[in-house]
């Protein structure tokens, strides 16, 4: 906003000194008859009172009666010689010849009067407006009057399009509910309004989308539990190898059903306006071993090896535990996923935040996929299978828990050879501030989809 009111001020006051000028330097040669006749008229007097004076002389007695009047105002009076006379422009020689007076512009602040006497002789006054620390101050006054009256005018503008823009940041940073309240007279009212019905409809739009998914989320864990129950009843009854071969495979498809119920559930109490989360200080390192979601048998069987890095500054932190768990938990598992042998985990002061790396020796991100793995549903081609799994939801609850935190996270490439994941969070982090307190059942449905994966 400051930005676009010097730009105005600049705009208007550049006009305006290019106006006086234009006035000043050029006016003269647009319209040089009016300003000769003007300047005639301001030396009346003084034409009227050098006629007399210098009546009747000429010749050495005209020099002498000149250099008597130049005693008194110096260098004012001059008899103008014949080789000058005739290198005047027309328009003054013929003023003399039919009014015995012309008038010409040296340049805007040096003007020539020239009076013609009974003999023929031409008597030159010449004068220099100097009157330039007035004229100056003058101009400085006049742009100073012109800051003030555009600030006056500005005022109540300034004031309605800053909350119309604190209004659209709070809407933009997921309050669906902010709304731009302005005065009657307001001369933004009209955007105001299509901006607040713009809001209404995009705050439907998000609102019924996250009512349906949360809604089927929940009604689908019912009948998944149903399905895992009856599986695990019909896998107890089977004798057939082939059979229960089958049985197992149904029940992994299942248990992927229910991985994925679980995570848009996540994803939808973290989209949610209304949570303020609850800061707990943790022993970081303790907190991170337990919280890898990864068991002791399947880093055995994949062959991968964890290698840990807390710096002692960081003993204890101040998070939110619930949700870290679940954003570290699916960064591990991420990183086992693809990881060859090794995955290294490292948690270091920076400033005022301290950094939290996940990074593995698989094959990595490719940069052009690297902005883009955070997005919900996102997956890498060579994630598409079986083998690797994923819904592409993880890396997205990952962001969610870190916005949350009032931090940022971005992966690069890593030493290791694979992908390398930095979490920068706040010691001190201000979570998601403004926000009101949501319903309990929404962490514990964060505990509760986290246990089961």
């Amino acid at each position: 906003m400051l930005s676009m009111l010097v730009r105005l001020y600049l705009t208007v006051a550049g006009l305006l000194l290019c106006s006086i000028l234009v006035v000043q330097q050029v006016f003269p040669y647009l319209f040089p008859d009016q300003y000769s006749a003007s300047a005639r008229h301001e030396f009346v007097g003084e034409l009227t009172l050098l006629r007399d004076r210098l009546h009747g002389a000429s010749g050495a007695q005209l020099s002498l009666r000149l250099a008597q009047l130049n005693r008194e105002t110096p260098g004012r009076y001059s008899l103008v010689p014949a080789d000058e006379l005739a290198a005047l422009p027309a328009r003054v020689r013929a003023d003399l010849q039919t009014g015995g007076t012309s008038s010409d512009h040296v340049s805007s602040e040096h003007h020539h009067i020239y009076l013609r006497l009974g003999g023929g002789e031409v008597v030159e006054i010449g004068y220099v407006e100097n009157d330039f620390p007035i004229r100056y101050i003058a101009y400085l006054t006049v742009f100073a009057m012109v800051l003030l009256g555009l600030m006056i005018w500005l005022q109540p503008h300034w004031r309605d399009l800053e909350r119309l823009r604190e209004t659209a940041a709070q809407f933009g940073d997921g309050d669906l509910g902010a709304r731009a309240r302005l005065r009657g007279g307001s001369s933004i009212r009209q955007l105001c309004a299509y901006f607040n019905n713009m809001a209404d409809q995009i705050g439907r739009l998000i609102q019924s989308q996250r009512d349906m998914v949360n809604a089927a989320s929940h009604e689908l864990r019912t009948p998944i539990t149903r399905l895992e129950f009856g599986l695990a009843n019909l896998a107890d009854t089977l004798d057939d190898r082939v059979a229960r071969a089958r049985v197992h495979a149904l029940r992994c498809d299942v248990e992927e059903l229910d991985l994925l119920v679980g995570e848009l559930l996540t994803l939808g109490m973290l989209e949610r306006n209304g949570a303020t989360p609850t800061l707990e200080p943790v022993q970081l390192a303790a907190f991170l071993r337990a919280s890898t979601g990864v068991s002791a048998e399947e880093l055995r069987i994949r062959s991968t090896n964890i290698e840990w890095a807390i710096s002692p500054a960081l003993d204890e932190i101040d998070v939110e535990p619930r949700s870290l768990r679940r954003a570290f938990s699916n960064l591990m598992r991420n990183a086992v996923r693809y990881a060859d042998h090794t995955i290294r985990v490292s948690a270091e002061v920076d400033g005022e935040d301290w950094l939290l790396v996940v990074e593995d020796d698989g094959v990595g991100i490719p940069p052009e996929d690297r902005r883009r793995v955070f997005e919900p549903f996102y997956r890498l081609d060579r994630s598409r299978d079986r083998a690797t799994g994923g819904f592409g939801l993880g890396l997205s609850i990952v962001r969610q828990v870190v916005d949350r935190h009032g931090g940022q996270i971005h992966v690069d490439a890593s030493p290791l050879g694979g992908a390398r994941f930095v979490a920068r969070l706040p010691r001190l982090p201000g979570l998601w501030p403004g926000r009101h307190r949501a319903e309990d059942e929404d962490l514990d449905e964060l505990d509760h989809s986290f246990h089961i994966q």
